[in-house]
């Protein structure tokens, strides 16, 4: 486990070799183990039962890349996901992110720890060149960079960030807020009687209970000119702001009883770099 503190924050993080996390869906880089701020645990383990093959079992920030190449691949052929690797498709079935696939290549990885920052690079042979660091600005701010450069063709795909905010593991009803610098809206997957659009952001009407989640598959701007990434979510007194400076071309909700996550997508061309900074206060 890799430990970035100063102060009042302490990061704890797991390199992509360790074990962890073994699934096929979000990147290994940089897995999350906590996200410790003035003693509340703002990130930490936000499911039931852990499994490091899982396709969720991911903490705090944790981002997946769309796969690329695997509307082109036959069964048997491969595709790549960026942070983890080239994957074999296994039959004509749809690709389905909570699957795990078989990695026939997973890369080189290394890990460069400094003082107050950490890099994880991912060279696939022949694809890309991939980075991501994770750096501390202070007692109460991190961000994390990313760059990505072909070693072949040009790369296009989608990347977003699952956000797992646990707040002190807080169950999510009334305390919970999501804000925006906007009026957002979007369309529910059902008819909610827990969770509404307002002119702020989204607000819960009451807690939500074990069995139920929601979700909303396209926030954006009510003006349609498009959505800036700059969020915030709070709880309790505690509020972590999230800033990137990619453009955002949607924004998934997904939240259970334990969990409110804001999902930003940002399409993305070789060459690239992006940042996404976080701020608690």
């Amino acid at each position: 486990m890799i430990s970035l503190a100063d102060k009042s924050l302490d990061l704890l993080l797991h390199a992509p070799e360790d074990g962890f996390y073994c699934g096929t869906r979000f990147d290994r880089s940089g897995v999350f183990g906590s996200a410790l701020w003035r003693g509340v645990q703002m990130a930490g383990q936000w499911y039931e039962k852990y499994d490091p093959c899982a396709h969720d079992a991911v903490q705090g920030p944790a981002e997946e890349f769309s796969p690329v190449g695997f509307e082109e691949a036959r069964a048997g052929d491969t595709f790549i996901k960026p942070g983890v690797g080239r994957l074999i498709r296994p039959d004509d079935a749809p690709y389905d992110r909570f699957r795990l696939y078989e990695i026939s290549d997973p890369g080189a990885w290394s890990t460069d720890c400094r003082p107050s920052s950490v890099v994880f690079r991912h060279i696939l042979s022949g694809v890309y060149d991939y980075s991501k660091e994770i750096v501390l600005l202070g007692s109460s701010c991190f961000e994390i960079r990313h760059s990505l450069a072909a070693l072949g063709p040009q790369l296009t795909c989608e990347v977003y960030n699952h956000n797992f905010w646990t707040f002190g593991r807080l169950a999510v009803g009334p305390s919970r807020r999501i804000d925006f610098p906007f009026t957002p809206e979007g369309h529910w997957r059902s008819v909610y009687d827990s969770v509404r659009f307002t002119g702020a952001g989204v607000r819960f009407s009451r807690a939500l209970n074990a069995w139920e989640s929601v979700y909303s598959g396209d926030i954006h701007k009510a003006s349609g000119d498009g959505m800036p990434y700059d969020m915030f979510i709070s709880d309790n007194g505690v509020r972590v702001h999230i800033e990137g400076d990619l453009p955002v071309t949607r924004t998934v909700l997904w939240a259970n009883h334990r969990i409110a996550c804001l999902e930003p997508y940002n399409t993305i061309q070789t060459p690239v770099r992006w940042t996404i900074r976080y701020t608690y206060d």
